[in-house]
Parts: C-alpha cells; sequence; structure tokens
C-alpha cells in the first residue's frame, strides 16, 4: 500500500510530430493519494533542452512587467 502516488502528464509528449499541434511545453504533476497530506495538481513548464520541470507559479513570477 503506497503512501504517496504522483503522476506526471505531458500533453505534448503525445502529439510529438503532428504538424497542426503547437508544443506549450507545460505539465502537470497530479498528487492522486497522499496518506498525510492533501492531494491536488501542480502544474510545470518543461524546459526540454535541459531535461527539468520548473514551477509555473515561479516562472510567471519572473516574467518582467513590461
Amino acid at each position: 500500500d503506497a503512501d504517496v502516488v504522483i503522476l506526471l502528464h505531458r500533453e505534448d509528449y503525445y502529439h510529438r510530430g503532428q504538424d497542426d499541434y503547437e508544443q506549450d511545453n507545460t505539465a502537470e504533476l497530479i498528487i492522486a493519494k497522499q496518506r498525510n497530506g492533501p492531494t491536488g495538481n501542480v502544474k510545470l513548464i518543461f524546459r526540454e533542452k535541459i531535461t527539468r520541470f520548473e514551477n509555473a507559479a515561479r516562472v510567471e513570477e519572473q516574467v518582467a512587467p513590461f
């Protein structure tokens, strides 16, 4: 019996090679089960060139206001 179940979903992965799909590099971390905490979804940004996921909320904060 798992204490934590986390799933990762990247829509871009399933549309590779399709000309009519515009890649947006977003991902979703789905916390499906957590015995000692909340469940829910976290939006992420996938940096494909360096194979890294970043919290989308932090990335939006770093964007200059001008």
